[in-house]
């Protein structure tokens, strides 16, 4: 008997991969030289807005992800994202469907990331976002994992070991979240993911381009222009260039060495994500809300607010962006214990920090005095009566951990020397 027509042995078996099944789809890896061209229509949404071909380390296209841009039941923009692979569908039929690219996937533009072993790798979140990062960024190699935030630990980030990397992350709107309690927008976790997987692959230092660092800026008629509001959540390197961001104008930046500072680990996340009176969790989990409702972070400081829906009655919170960075360091009086204040500290938009000892008696009346004083010392305030009543609750409010006291001369003031700069202590000897 022919041994090709044989029956199988009991370890075959146990061995031999199951066929695709009718209906199924198994993607081909790498797409194979006979493959049909590239077609695919959504089946609601028609055909892609814009397709990116995935290689491998080869340069043999493994898939696509493609993009389908829409308007939603509201009339508002939306989108969908799907990969798209070139299957076997069983019974002999082959065809393009949407299908994952099989694990473990390569970088976006992986020939391209090895084929310029000395250039900094930048990796965004998702592809026209990676896009935007080859234009601002030309000196680096761009990329992103398929699938973006969703499963960068299915990608080999092997290509980033001994090299640097700088993660470009999303912005995260704080406090607003999806009815499963999860972030509408997880930039942030896809940074924090990415830094420890590449960290995991041998990545020689890993840095972070926060979306602060462009995003407080606007370029209106060729003026660079503080935004002064919130960034809109979602906010990537895509909409930096639609807001007149350019490789030169970035460029500009590099020589600051706080435009791109070292990732920091979980330890210093924690730390960095402060609130006024609270612990720095900022998890969203389980958050306290009985302490002070304001916190400081990276472009301000924001107030807790709570909402109430009409329909469910169900009660969130979320946080409400009102003024530029702006720190209450210490209880301030005369050495007579009177004319009480707040130590203030300002950081303007060209990043000098800035010293004021309030009175507290401006806090009597409407307060346009004392905000007068501080717009001009560079403080940047939202519009509207919500920001005038959040600034003026925040700084009522403040139970800093540190007194200072403030005299009018240079000189001794009971056992202190006050000099412009210093104060030395008189010490008693017995």
């Amino acid at each position: 008997m022919n041994k090709m027509f044989a029956p199988l042995t009991a370890e075959e078996k146990a061995t031999a991969k199951e066929a695709p099944k009718s209906g199924g789809k198994t993607p081909i890896v790498p797409v194979p030289a006979d493959a049909a061209p590239f077609a695919f229509k959504h089946p609601k949404y028609g055909e892609p807005s814009r397709c990116w071909p995935y290689h491998d380390a080869d340069g043999q296209l493994v898939g696509y992800v493609c993009r389908w841009d829409f308007t939603d039941a509201d009339g508002k923009p939306d989108k969908e994202i799907l990969p798209v692979t070139y299957c076997d569908l069983g019974n002999g039929k082959r065809g393009w469907r949407s299908k994952g690219i099989p694990s473990p996937r390569p970088l976006f533009g992986l020939p391209d990331v090895l084929a310029r072993p000395d250039a900094v790798v930048i990796i965004c979140e998702g592809e026209k976002a990676r896009d935007a990062a080859a234009v601002l960024f030309p000196d680096m190699v761009a990329t992103t994992p398929a699938h973006g935030a969703k499963s960068p630990h299915l990608t080999d980030f092997d290509p980033c070991s001994g090299r640097t990397v700088l993660i470009a992350t999303d912005f995260d709107e704080p406090g607003r979240k999806n009815d499963k309690g999860k972030p509408l927008h997880p930039g942030q976790d896809f940074g924090d993911k990415v830094c420890e997987l590449v960290r995991d692959a041998g990545a020689a230092r890993v840095l972070h381009l926060h979306p602060g660092r462009l995003g407080a800026w606007r370029w209106i008629n060729g003026e660079k222009v503080l935004r002064g509001e919130a960034m809109p959540d979602g906010w990537d390197l895509a909409d930096a260039i639609e807001e007149g961001w350019t490789a030169d104008e970035v460029a500009k930046l590099h020589d600051d060495p706080a435009f791109l500072p070292s990732y920091m680990d979980e330890d210093e996340r924690k730390a960095a994500r402060s609130f006024v009176g609270g612990d720095g969790d900022d998890d969203g989990d389980d958050e306290d809300l009985s302490g002070p409702p304001f916190r400081v972070v990276w472009n301000g400081v924001e107030k807790r607010i709570e909402r109430t829906d009409k329909e469910t009655g169900r009660v969130t919170h979320e946080w409400k962006w009102f003024c530029s960075h702006l720190e209450i360091g210490a209880h301030t009086r005369s050495q007579d214990n009177e004319d009480w204040g707040r130590l203030l500290h300002i950081t303007d938009e060209d990043d000098r920090e800035k010293y004021w000892a309030m009175p507290m008696a401006m806090l009597a009346g409407d307060g346009a005095t004392y905000r007068e004083r501080l717009l001009s010392l560079g403080l940047i305030m939202a519009p509207g009566r919500f920001a005038r009543e959040a600034l003026h609750e925040y700084i009522s409010m403040a139970r800093p951990a540190f007194k200072a006291r403030c005299v009018n001369r240079v000189g001794w003031h009971q056992r202190s020397f006050t000099f412009p700069a210093t104060t030395v202590e008189r010490h008693q000897h017995g």
